[in-house]
């Protein structure tokens, strides 16, 4: 905006110096009105002018509009399956034949599962869905959809039989058998539960889980061992060992107790604490300044070096360390070895030990294994029943003698390799320990 430049008047007087007698003046006119001189006069500075906020507002707009773009990315990158998973809406399937249902709902960016059940619809029919149809979900969801059974069969009681029993008798209704093992004091392979219960309807082809026991395991006598052999010994057993390292007059590394004591029954998986000795402790000494004498050895023990027995059959290598007065334990593994060889030891041979200490002998599975049955449990019987149970069960029997301490288990079967509960070859050879 430009001023007009301000003009102020301002009158000039002129002033007529006297005149002195002698000189002439003349006169120009009666004198008129004083002079008027205009001045001109800078104007005034304008006001400050003040800030400018356009580029500003033009720089908001910019990032908002940047935000709504990149919003619109990520929310069609979430509809791809690269984000967040995006909301679907669950179709409405009920009354489609199953075929069409599935492929409808999986399309649709959910996961359809099925499950028969006995209805009034059409065999094949959807009749209920879960969620129902209409309903928003997260992509990726699942949706049960209830298809009704061409036929229904009632669900018979397994409870309390043999797993293979059950399994036959359920598959013999045209039901599919799913199956798992718990930890149980049930003989092992018996069937604790089943679901769904006994007497349901469901839909022929439908889906019956049996809970198996896997019974109970007798803990093996690992004192004596180095502690690598009796961990390897107590997990074949399919035992939980955990180790504590205690002061010792027993060699470094030697296991000199165990808890649960050996030949207790206990569910597998159970924890076996290992007391391993981390060798002889700094001696004390008496107030004569001697140490004391190192403790007596047990009573009815003694020290032998272990026979190696690697490369001799199973049945041969057990009766070796038997006479020898070591005690054996049997683990199959896969080998090229034939069937029944023995192809490692541990402790190895050469090696001194104290009698009554098991053995465990790795044995060839063979080049083609053979199937594999599960070893019953044979111990406390007589041997005549023993012989009879593990024969009736497709395996040979190799008898030995075995000292005992308790007169109760005289004539009685006091161990057996492989142990009971594990599995074996076909017509290999189960070794039962008689006590004397």
């Amino acid at each position: 905006m430009r001023f007009a430049p301000f003009r102020r008047r301002r009158e000039v007087t002129s002033e007529v110096p006297p005149w002195t007698e002698g000189e002439t003046v003349v006169a120009e006119g009666p004198p008129g009105p004083p002079a008027v001189v205009e001045e001109e006069v800078a104007p005034p500075p304008p006001p400050p002018r003040g800030p400018v906020i356009w580029p500003w507002l033009l720089l908001l707009l910019l990032l908002v509009a940047g935000g709504l773009v990149a919003w619109w990315l990520i929310s069609r990158d979430d509809d791809n399956g690269r984000g967040t998973p995006s909301a679907v809406i669950v179709p409405r399937v009920v009354g489609e034949r199953r075929e069409r249902a599935v492929a409808e709902i999986n399309s649709s960016g959910l996961t359809a599962r099925v499950e028969t059940r006995p209805s009034s619809a059409a065999a094949g029919t959807v009749f209920a869905q879960r969620p129902h149809g209409g309903a928003r979900v997260t992509r990726g969801s699942n949706v049960t959809l209830s298809v009704s059974a061409a036929e229904t069969v009632v669900v018979p009681d397994v409870v309390g039989k043999r797993a293979q029993e059950a399994v036959s008798t359920l598959r013999g209704k045209g039901l599919v058998v799913q199956t798992a093992s718990v930890s149980s004091e049930k003989a092992s392979g018996t069937v604790l539960a089943q679901s769904p219960a006994a007497g349901s309807s469901v839909g022929k082809g439908s889906t019956v889980q049996i809970r198996i026991s896997r019974g109970l395991v007798l803990v093996p006598d690992v004192t004596g061992q180095s502690r690598s052999t009796a961990v390897s010994t107590l997990r074949g057993a399919g035992l939980d060992p955990t180790v504590v390292n205690v002061p010792s007059p027993q060699a470094k590394g030697i296991v000199v107790a165990q808890r649960p004591l050996a030949g207790k029954r206990v569910p597998q998986e159970s924890k076996v604490q290992l007391n391993v000795s981390r060798g002889q402790a700094a001696p004390t000494t008496t107030s004569t300044g001697t140490s004391p004498p190192p403790p007596p050895p047990p009573a009815g023990t003694t020290t032998r070096s272990v026979p190696d027995v690697t490369g001799q059959r199973q049945e041969a290598a057990q009766r070796t360390l038997n006479g020898a007065g070591f005690k054996a334990g049997v683990v199959y593994v896969p080998s090229e070895d034939p069937q029944g060889t023995v192809v490692s030891q541990s402790p190895a041979g050469g090696l001194a030990r104290r009698t009554g200490t098991r053995i465990q002998l790795n044995v060839s599975l063979g080049p083609t294994p053979a199937a594999q049955k599960v070893v019953p449990d044979v111990l406390g019987l007589d041997p005549q029943a023993a012989r009879a149970r593990l024969s009736s069960a497709g395996f040979n029997v190799q008898t030995l003698s075995q000292k005992v301490s308790n007169p109760s288990q005289n004539g009685k079967v006091v161990d057996e390799q492989p142990a009971g509960g594990r599995r074996a070859p076909a017509r290999s050879t189960v070794t039962i320990y008689i006590g004397r």
